[in-house]
């Protein structure tokens, strides 16, 4: 009787290992030579931005293998989105180090990547987002890189004002990579308790509060709470900031896209106007959101009744794939961004609520 108890538990251990692979382990070391009076802050996060590069790099060699197990071919940039979206640090260790008179900074992060919680189907189903996002998150290490370099070279008062910014760069950019990787991968309600912090902080202010703000209305986007999301676009661009680290500009088109689909198309038009007009006018989509507003405000009718450009308009998307457009439509599916942007959407729509 114990030798066939024996046997059920071994079939019960086994058969819980079947098709459960153990998450893939990463590590990674960024270093960074200190120079005169630089700040050990800034050492540390320099180095960690590093180390966070070769680890992104390490998880796309798992990415790439497990989409071929999957019978799927992606291109260099979707491998690079994905890694970057399902890689997780799971410990960082900081060691400063003194070598032949100079110090230097060595993080080293341990991370890793769990195939079995990858859903590539889905990931590349929300390509253009995670794309969308992904550009923002290079965007803003670039900004870091930039400022890093200034910050190298500069001397003293410059070189104390540089430190300080870029010390408050690196500190909230940390989060917001975060947070950003979390939307990513289609944790949004963990981004938006994560955000909800970094706004509740009366240290944060400006330029990162706004961005704060922004990053949670996108998160409450994918969670296809537009109101709420509306709220916190609002919240974004009324708060005092610039877009020269920051996009906050984005803002504008995330309230355009929803305002299309509650049919405000006046409003909708002045919003994605005000996007493209910020951007490097090089987002096709955007483009495209733009151009159905403006055919909503001023369609143009022959004398029969037909609406020309929007029959061309739809065959014109056709032919470029995208078969879900709703224009004639009415009711839930015509106002939610399902038809034209994300097809497993249901936006709510209604008033904007007062903050709370």
């Amino acid at each position: 009787m114990g030798r066939f108890l024996f046997g059920i538990l071994v079939a019960i251990l086994l058969g819980m290992n079947v098709g459960e692979a153990a998450p893939q382990v990463i590590t990674a070391s960024g270093v960074y030579i200190m120079g005169d009076n630089d700040s050990p802050k800034i050492a540390k996060a320099a180095a960690r931005q590093e180390a966070m590069r070769s680890a992104v790099e390490q998880a796309g060699v798992y990415v790439e293998s497990y989409s071929k197990t999957q019978n799927m071919q992606l291109t260099t940039d979707d491998i690079k989105v994905i890694s970057g979206a399902v890689l997780k640090v799971t410990n960082e260790k900081a060691v400063p180090e003194l070598v032949n008179g100079v110090w230097k900074y060595t993080v080293t992060l341990t991370a890793e990547v769990d195939t079995d919680q990858i859903d590539l189907k889905f990931m590349m189903d929300k390509r253009t987002e995670l794309e969308k996002l992904q550009k923002e998150r290079d965007e803003l290490k670039k900004q870091n890189e930039e400022l890093l370099a200034k910050y190298q070279k500069a001397t003293g008062k410059e070189k104390s004002e540089l430190g300080t910014e870029l010390e408050s760069q690196y500190s909230l950019g940390k989060i917001f990579d975060h947070c950003v990787a979390l939307i990513q991968r289609g944790e949004r309600q963990a981004a938006v308790t994560e955000l909800s912090r970094v706004i509740r902080d009366e240290k944060v202010t400006d330029s990162p509060l706004a961005y704060a703000y922004y990053l949670r209305g996108r998160a409450y986007y994918e969670l296809n709470s537009d109101t709420m999301a509306m709220d916190d676009f609002h919240e974004a661009l009324r708060t005092a900031h610039d877009n020269s680290i920051y996009p906050i500009w984005r803002a504008h088109y995330y309230r355009g896209l929803i305002y299309y689909d509650w049919r405000k198309w006046q409003d909708s038009y002045d919003e994605l106007k005000q996007a493209w007009d910020a951007s490097d006018q090089k987002d096709h989509e955007m483009w495209e959101a733009l151009q159905r507003a403006e055919a909503r405000l001023h369609p143009r009718t022959s004398q029969s009744g037909i609406d020309w450009t929007k029959i061309l308009g739809e065959v014109i998307a056709g032919t470029l794939g995208q078969n879900s457009h709703h224009e004639d439509s009415y009711g839930p599916e015509a106002d939610g961004h399902a038809a034209d942007h994300h097809p497993d959407r249901q936006a709510d729509q209604g008033n904007w609520p007062e903050r709370r």
